[in-house]
């Protein structure tokens, strides 16, 4: 399935299309960098907090991705739910990497997208 890309970009005048886990990588990026009262559309929203304490607690990166699948189900994405998150060292001073594992509901081979928050 064909997804608009985030942010939104313009190619030959049409917007730029991507795959639905990428989409969902993006809008995880989103919510990783939105505090945890930041939208009121879901509670499950914003992950920011989570994550700052995760990098001092890493036991906490499974509960991350439980509130990742939470968040996803209150949006209505369905077809894919996260089985891992985990932090990677980072290149940049200030800015966490991750590594989130994608996994369709339907069965099948889960898939390894990095970003960074």
């Amino acid at each position: 399935m064909s997804c608009l890309a985030y942010p939104l970009r313009l190619r030959d005048g049409l917007l730029v299309r991507c795959s639905e886990p990428q989409a969902i990588v993006a809008l995880v990026e989103a919510m990783a960098r939105t505090s945890a009262a930041g939208w009121p559309g879901s509670s499950n929203f914003g992950l920011r907090d989570l994550l700052e304490d995760a990098r001092r607690r890493p036991a906490l990166l499974p509960t991350v991705a439980a509130k990742l699948n939470l968040a996803l189900a209150d949006l209505g994405v369905t077809s894919y739910r996260v089985e891992t998150i985990e932090q990677e060292p980072s290149v940049q001073r200030g800015v966490d990497s991750y590594v989130l594992t994608l996994v369709p509901t339907a069965g099948g081979q889960g898939q390894a997208f990095k970003f960074e928050a």
